[in-house]
């Protein structure tokens, strides 16, 4: 069965970012895997609790400072990539003002490039295309809205699990996802929605088959 795989650098980003979209298709039966660059002890056990809501089927977890994000990270989502062989990856936009939510989409770019390279791993695999979320910079021109009126409730339930971030910031996270998944509710025509962009993976050389088409339409 096709499979999404979830990439965020911090506890709470999946929420804030996808939270009503993750729900959305694990209701429909679509195996939604997460993997977090960062945590710590309290913050795990807060997105533990909070995927239990979303329904996520494997959670990978870190012992990383939330500044902790480099390239040699790069291999961790590659193994990620390789365990769950998704259909497509939600991660973070370049656009993000967030330096680590811009690294974390860097790395998750790369890593895709590299885990369907059959040349270097037996066990390759392809990944379709990369959805960029938003989290607290709002994408400019999103590329699709998901439709999340119904699995709002269940998605800001989740988002309030990370009770230590919620209270350093006086439930800052809970009106911004009030308030964005709304205005992105009006912009596609129903209650809620969640916007991304689509970044197509740049798969290049003579290993992708894939990529050679006898058509455009």
């Amino acid at each position: 069965m096709d499979s999404i795989l979830v990439v965020v650098a911090h506890p709470d980003d999946e929420c804030i970012g996808a939270g009503g979209t993750i729900k959305r298709h694990t209701d429909q039966g679509i195996p939604v895997d997460i993997h977090c660059m960062t945590g710590n002890e309290v913050r795990n056990a807060e997105l533990r609790s909070a995927c239990s809501f979303l329904g996520a089927r494997n959670l990978y977890l870190s012992e990383r400072d939330d500044f902790a994000i480099d390239m040699t990270l790069r291999n961790e989502i590659i193994g990620a990539i390789l365990k769950t062989r998704p259909k497509v990856i939600i991660t973070h936009s370049l656009d993000d003002y967030n330096l680590n939510h811009q690294q974390c989409a860097k790395l998750v770019f790369d890593a895709v490039e590299w885990a369907s390279h059959t040349t270097v791993f037996d066990d390759a695999h392809r990944v379709d295309r990369i959805y960029n979320m938003e989290i607290n910079t709002m994408i400019p021109h999103p590329h699709v809205h998901v439709n999340i009126s119904d699995t709002y409730p269940i998605a800001l339930h989740a988002l309030k699990e990370h009770k230590s971030q919620i209270q350093k910031i006086d439930s800052f996270y809970e009106k911004l996802y009030d308030a964005r998944t709304r205005l992105r509710g009006i912009q596609a025509k129903c209650d809620r929605a969640e916007a991304f962009t689509i970044t197509l993976p740049e798969h290049a050389g003579p290993f992708y088959k894939e990529n050679s088409v006898e058509s455009l339409l």
